[in-house]
């Protein structure tokens, strides 16, 4: 009786994937079984440029402290903190988005579960940084060019929300995208438990 449920539920995820993807059934209704482990180079990767983004925002802390840094550059509306938070986080962001890349390879990595699920979570993570690192662009460069477009400060609140929209966007489709097989999952997972339960 279990081995007939579980035959029910494999079948169920194949008519899914298959109808989903009919011309890669073959390769997508298994798991990630081929892909190489957590590679030491990109966890170390991640790490130096975490260690790399968290001194950088105390070095900002730091720089904030100093004598005569809120005051005005001369001939100009924007201050000298103002200047090293945008040059700071041109860095900042820079860093995040070369980070992303190795944040979806080590979410490829860590997870084991159909191609469809991992590939779709991996995704989303990656462009979960590169919208982090948008808002943080758009937070950390308003002092230093808000203050030189007079009535115009509208235009750059529209460009940052120009920019931020694409990828909120494929996040929103991707998980979209991903609730069926993720549910199928799930169902699958509840259903193996419970015929271990009664195995036992």
């Amino acid at each position: 009786m279990n081995v007939i449920k579980r035959s029910e539920a494999n079948q169920r995820q194949g008519r899914y994937l298959s109808a989903r993807h009919p011309d890669s059934t073959a390769t997508m209704t298994g798991n990630y079984t081929d892909h190489n482990a957590l590679d030491d180079r990109t966890i170390h990767r991640i790490g130096k440029l975490l260690l790399a983004t968290v001194a950088l925002v105390l070095l900002l802390g730091l720089v904030s402290l100093l004598p005569g840094i809120d005051r005005l550059v001369p001939g100009s509306p924007v201050t000298f903190m103002a200047l090293v938070s945008a040059v700071v986080t041109i860095v900042l962001v820079g860093l995040l988005i070369s980070l992303a890349p190795a944040v979806k390879r080590l979410v490829t990595s860590a997870l084991d579960g159909p191609r469809l699920v991992v590939d779709d979570v991996a995704t989303i993570a990656q462009l979960l940084v590169v919208f982090v690192a948008i808002v943080i662009a758009h937070r950390g460069l308003a002092p230093a060019i808000v203050p030189l477009l007079d009535g115009l400060a509208w235009l750059y609140d529209l460009a940052f929300f120009l920019l931020a929209l694409p990828p909120l966007a494929v996040i929103a489709w991707q998980v979209y995208d991903s609730l069926d097989p993720m549910a199928e999952l799930l169902a699958d997972r509840v259903t193996a438990g419970e015929n271990g339960d009664e195995e036992q």
